[in-house]
């Protein structure tokens, strides 16, 4: 589909990239010394005849497997690396977040990185003075900022470079799988600044995440060996992408199983016997001494709430407390997927507050509200009123959905009026971090605590026969 010359970001027309591959050092001199009438190299083609147009304001998926030529392709976007064929035309300023650390000297300070990280952007130094003070509270890494960064944790120093880049005014962001390294909240944080970077610029985003691909992405680019395997709606690429990879994976067991049948008997035969496997016992989610007892634990670790985490809103009613607690009423510091929780959130007025709405929301590192809810609706017809000074505690019972393992962050707020007209008292992004330790299935993101679970086969008519004749 041709697009309006105006409104191409970055024009990538048939890149290759290739490199030759020596299997001994000296093979090195001899091509020099045969000045190149003899060949002692073997080429190996990174990009093959690569080409795609990403427009303005677009976000643009990059997906493939390990050594597929996504990142140099970025670095070829970025300017780092030079193709051997083909042009690639960018439209505007590009910051890219490529390997971390790429742009920074481990012996410099990060106040002293951020000034040649940023002037290798193409920063003034008076730009740079300018944005200094929003690029370190950004970061938000405290005193570290005065410390080489080769004492920085891969986290700490994603916190740094990402940063630089969000305060560069930058047209076009390139970003190579750094966010993977970050913690939850900072990862948050700098979705929300994508969100919005999004709405007037372009990303470029290369991602082994096909949630990513799926949530953020307006198109996406499947890579595989250096050639494009696919280009378009991010979710038909994902699903193209995924069943791609697992009949990859069932050649490879496949490979695995052949091999086993080909050891000669009389090796097999020296073997220890290998013990037979215990059968896994299938166990129904809510009930918790099975689950205690099976090998498949699902549990949720919940770190205490941080009433010094980002929050804003008019401050008419502040949230003092928000914890879990269990069906005594006693506070959890864990809990299993499947198991009655109660959800306490306990606010303090600041002035009367006429129709309280106290509401939650899961939310995993994309920033994707997973579940949630408020009392709105409960108190619709019976508001409460809630004099200044006093203390309201909401409550939300429900049964823990099983979340895939990973970090998610739980937010709450406290608001006043209705659901379309309210003033928003108390919004806090991050109020409490909570770990899933699922071991199980991960091909869902919210599963349900099941009840039940059976398979049954039915008999078929000759089987029925068969045995009315035995009869």
């Amino acid at each position: 589909m041709s697009c309006n010359p105006s409104e191409v970001a970055v024009e990538v027309s048939h890149i290759t990239k290739t490199y030759e591959v020596y299997t001994k050092p000296s093979n090195r001199l001899r091509q020099t010394l045969f000045l190149g009438r003899k060949n002692f190299y073997k080429e190996f083609h990174a990009l093959k005849d690569v080409s795609f147009t990403v427009r303005k304001g677009q976000c643009f998926g990059i997906m493939g497997m390990n050594g597929a030529g996504k990142s140099t392709l970025l670095q070829i976007f970025a300017g780092t690396l030079t193709p051997t064929s083909g042009t690639i035309t960018t439209n505007g300023r590009v910051a890219a977040l490529l390997e971390l650390g790429s742009g920074f000297d481990g012996e410099f300070t990060g106040h002293e990185n951020i000034f040649m990280n940023a002037s290798l952007l193409g920063l003034s130094r008076d730009e740079i003075k300018r944005k200094y003070n929003d690029i370190v509270a950004f970061a938000d890494i405290g005193d570290a900022i005065w410390q080489p960064v080769k004492t920085y944790s891969s986290g700490m120093l994603m916190r740094l470079a990402f940063s630089v880049i969000a305060n560069i005014d930058a047209d076009i962001l390139i970003i190579d799988e750094a966010l993977a390294v970050g913690d939850i909240v900072f990862v948050q944080k700098c979705m929300r600044f994508l969100h919005n970077f999004m709405k007037e610029h372009t990303v470029v985003l290369v991602t082994h995440d096909t949630s990513a691909i799926m949530n953020l992405c307006d198109e996406a680019l499947w890579l595989d060996s250096g050639e494009i395997k696919g280009i378009g709606d991010p979710k038909q690429m994902v699903e193209a992408y995924l069943a791609h990879c697992y009949s990859k994976q069932q050649e490879t067991d496949k490979i695995c199983e052949l091999q086993d049948e080909d050891i000669p008997p009389e090796i097999m035969e020296s073997q220890p016997a290998a013990e037979e496997p215990e059968p896994q016992r299938k166990y129904r989610d809510v009930r918790q001494e099975i689950i205690n007892s099976s090998n498949h634990i699902h549990t949720y670790d919940f770190f205490e709430f941080d009433p010094d985490a980002p929050s804003f809103g008019a401050g008419g009613a502040l949230i003092e407390e928000v914890e879990f607690r269990d069906e005594n009423g006693n506070p959890l510091v864990s809990t299993v997927g499947g198991e009655f929780v109660r959800l306490v959130i306990r606010c303090r007025a600041r002035q009367d507050i006429f129709s309280p709405i106290v509401g939650f929301a899961f939310r995993n590192y994309l920033g994707e509200n997973l579940f949630g809810d408020n009392t709105f609706l409960s108190y619709v017809n019976d508001p409460v009123f809630l004099p200044a000074g006093k203390v309201l505690e909401a409550a939300f019972a429900f049964e823990m959905p099983r979340l895939r393992c990973g970090d998610y962050t739980l937010h709450v707020a406290v608001a006043e009026g209705t659901q379309r007209e309210h003033v928003q008292h108390q919004w806090f992004h991050d109020a409490m971090r909570i770990t899933s330790n699922y071991a199980g299935e991960q091909g869902v993101m919210v599963g349900i605590p099941l009840s039940e679970i059976s398979l049954k086969v039915e008999p078929t008519e000759s089987s029925d026969t068969d045995n009315a004749e035995q009869a």
